[in-house]
């Protein structure tokens, strides 16, 4: 039986209440970043203890049971159906996925013919399809600048009230079913997911990197550039800083903010300037497939970025994820 959600005590109200929650008509559905898995199944709830899964869930026929990993299939008897899900590569247990609902399942191929299922509510199909049905796209374009997907499958769930990177089945929310953050929660799948932070304080690492490449998505298929979204949110980095501390050593109730998506996002780009864009793509590529399955901390990542670029950037890194003003 599982326990009631968590209070994160954190101001995004999408982050407010972790784990195991129900919805209406029964539905229900738990994500957990920070912590909230074990308000479902006993776990080590930290990023750095991942484990290898094999998940099934019993719902009433009609229902779908979604969870992280590949889909296995489902069987029926009676008047239930158990769902399979299965993942060969370690998964932290903030990347975990629990979700039950009346979801219209959808089949698609990514690239090199990766498996994709889509799992939506048969009243949403009409609006959120279209959305999902990018998901092959984006992965692509994204594989030309970090090397091929990880994982053996990928998807997506409409569920919850937040959007989370959970580990080959991407969960997004109504207000978030945009093809931006697609791609923003696609590349948690390299950085994040493959590649998972020892702790929290190195949250930036998922979340500066995913920023910058859904930014950079957004200049490639919408509209404007790179430059002027850094140079918009650059403006407002100091409030960001005041507000919630500096990425690297954010306040305990500031989990989350917008300081440890757009501040490292900038740092990053002050790195693409000074190495060039061939240099910094070999860079964002190689990070994920050398480390790949492994949880990495900020002084792993400063020297290997030193010595993968022959330069020295620990002085520019470490400023810009500890001073509490934007660095010049």
């Amino acid at each position: 039986m599982a326990e009631p959600p968590v209070d994160a005590k954190q101001r995004r109200e999408d982050i407010s209440m972790l784990g195991f929650r129900i919805g209406g008509g029964g539905r229900a559905w738990a994500l957990q970043e920070p912590f909230g898995a074990f308000t479902w199944f006993p776990v080590n709830d930290h990023p750095s203890d991942e484990a290898l899964y094999d998940v099934a869930i019993t719902v009433p026929k009609g229902w779908s049971g979604v969870a992280h990993g590949t889909y296995k299939g489902k069987t029926t008897e009676g008047r239930s159906s158990t769902f399979r899900w299965q993942s060969t590569d370690p998964v932290a247990s903030y990347l975990t996925l629990f979700a039950a609902d009346k979801f219209r399942m959808f089949t698609d191929k990514g690239p090199r013919g990766i498996p994709i299922t889509y799992w939506i509510r048969p009243q949403d199909v009409r609006k959120q399809l279209p959305v999902a049905r990018r998901m092959p796209a984006i992965l692509r374009w994204l594989e030309k600048k970090l090397g091929p997907y990880p994982f053996p499958s990928a998807g997506l769930v409409a569920t919850s009230d937040s959007g989370m990177e959970t580990q080959q089945m991407v969960a997004l929310g109504p207000r978030y079913m945009e093809p931006s953050v697609v791609a923003h929660e696609l590349a948690h799948h390299w950085f994040g997911d493959t590649v998972t932070p020892r702790t929290w304080r190195d949250m930036w690492m998922n979340e500066g990197f995913a920023m910058y490449f859904e930014m950079q998505w957004y200049a490639d298929h919408e509209d404007g550039t790179i430059d002027a979204f850094i140079s918009n949110i650059r403006a407002y980095d100091a409030e960001l800083r005041r507000e919630n501390g500096p990425p690297g050593k954010y306040r305990r109730d500031a989990f989350g903010q917008s300081n440890v998506y757009y501040s490292p996002a900038i740092m990053l780009h002050e790195i693409r300037k000074r190495l060039g864009d061939k240099k910094f793509w070999a860079m964002t590529r190689a990070w994920p497939q050398e480390h790949r399955n492994t949880t990495q901390d900020r002084a792993a990542f400063v020297k290997w970025i030193n010595e993968h670029t022959g330069r020295n950037f620990t002085k520019h890194i470490n400023t810009w994820l500890d001073s509490k003003t934007t660095p010049r």
